[in-house]
């Protein structure tokens, strides 16, 4: 098990993994909010030189766009398998993005039509795809376990699977140590490590439904230790499947600045990934 997280190309941040006793990093690519690299061959070797130079090792490569506005999401795909090959990694993750205002059953209709294409994809290449369970906001299909349960009867390869995060079933107030156990198979290359916190005073006043009508959230994420997230029982159930992938922080807690939230998230989580 090796710890790392979420990285864009970057010298200084590579540096700062290596020299705070981080084992890799997840690489992140593509123009999300038009912001970002192309997975070209260039970005690919200049990243893979900075790995080498700072010893570390490419844990997954991150997709990091709604593959929903592209003209051609499996030309893309493929991309990114090149991408990652480069990388050395075989571990791509992404969400599984569907178009907004779609009914249920069109969402469901566009991802098996679509992953069916993504599954031989990365079948050929030997490649494991990846779906972070982050809602966001109803746009990623894989944010439950009901949905995680359909998904899988209708794409059932062995090739697609979940890079599972804690965080987001906090705040769903859903079980995740029991999604964990119920979907280990799909759960063995890569975990996100991120907490939430629930801010109970707020909840008791703007209630479920505060960050829609009123603007105000009643959760924010953590960095792990800081939130809600039982990490003894996370690490029991990753025991349970007999997990050997790797930790990934994501970094999204607002109290903590970028390199001093990973160095208490590292700390901390250095007791559990050794």
């Amino acid at each position: 098990m090796r710890l790392g997280f979420i990285a864009r190309i970057d010298e200084e941040t590579f540096r700062f993994a290596s020299e705070t006793g981080f084992d890799g990093l997840e690489i992140m690519a593509g123009k999300w909010e038009g912001q970002g690299d192309d997975p070209t061959a260039d970005a690919a070797h200049h990243a893979m030189e900075l790995l080498t130079r700072f010893g570390l090792k490419a844990l997954t490569v991150q997709w990091a766009e709604d593959y929903c506005a592209l003209e051609d999401p499996v030309k893309r795909l493929r991309e990114f398998v090149a991408f990652a090959e480069v990388l050395d990694t075989r571990i791509l993750t992404v969400n599984a993005w569907i178009p907004a205002g779609a009914s249920v059953d069109e969402q469901f209709g566009y991802y098996k039509k679509l992953w069916t294409e993504f599954a031989k994809v990365v079948e050929d290449a030997g490649v494991r795809l990846l779906i972070e369970n982050c809602p966001h906001g109803g746009r990623n299909l894989g944010h439950s376990t009901a949905s995680f349960r359909r998904m899988f009867e209708l794409v059932p390869s062995e090739a697609i699977g979940i890079e599972f995060d804690p965080s987001h079933y906090v705040f769903q107030f859903m079980d995740y140590a029991a999604a964990i156990r119920e979907f280990g198979a799909r759960i063995q290359h890569a975990v996100h490590a991120k907490d939430t916190q629930i801010m109970k005073d707020r909840l008791d006043v703007v209630g479920l439904y505060g960050d829609q009508y009123l603007g105000e959230r009643w959760w924010r994420f953590r960095m792990p230790g800081y939130g809600d997230v039982d990490w003894h029982a996370f690490f029991v159930a990753l025991s349970d499947i007999s997990y050997e992938g790797d930790v990934i922080i994501e970094h999204e807690d607002p109290t903590f600045g970028g390199q001093d939230g990973l160095r208490r998230g590292h700390k901390f989580l250095r007791n559990y990934v050794f």
